[in-house]
């Protein structure tokens, strides 16, 4: 199974498990404890929220997004694999906040 996990520079962030070894975009992290389950749970709670074309749609998408980054977060492993997910994280989490306002240039 393979979810979006964030859409960074209009290029989609792809979550996969293959053989229990977390992979962002085709790149092995380690990230334990993160199961099959857990990305059909997401993809459900994604697939759930009714399609909206306006940008309310794609800001709850995001934080859908957000929450399960930070569990991602809880279970990475190394300095190196949470910066990426950092990264990721803060991406997401921003377009959250200018949909909401609050983004350093108000």
């Amino acid at each position: 199974m393979e979810v979006c996990i964030a859409y960074m520079r209009e290029q989609a962030v792809m979550l996969s498990i293959k053989d229990n070894i977390i992979f962002i975009d085709d790149e092995a992290q380690p990230i334990k404890g993160i199961s099959q389950k857990d990305l059909q749970d997401f993809s459900d709670t994604v697939n759930a929220i009714p399609y909206s074309p306006g940008p309310g749609y794609q800001a709850l998408v995001n934080a859908k997004r957000t929450a399960f980054l930070i569990k991602l977060l809880g279970h990475a492993v190394g300095e190196e694999c949470m910066d990426k997910l950092s990264h990721i994280l803060d991406s997401v989490h921003f377009d959250v906040l200018e949909f909401l306002g609050e983004n350093p240039d108000n």
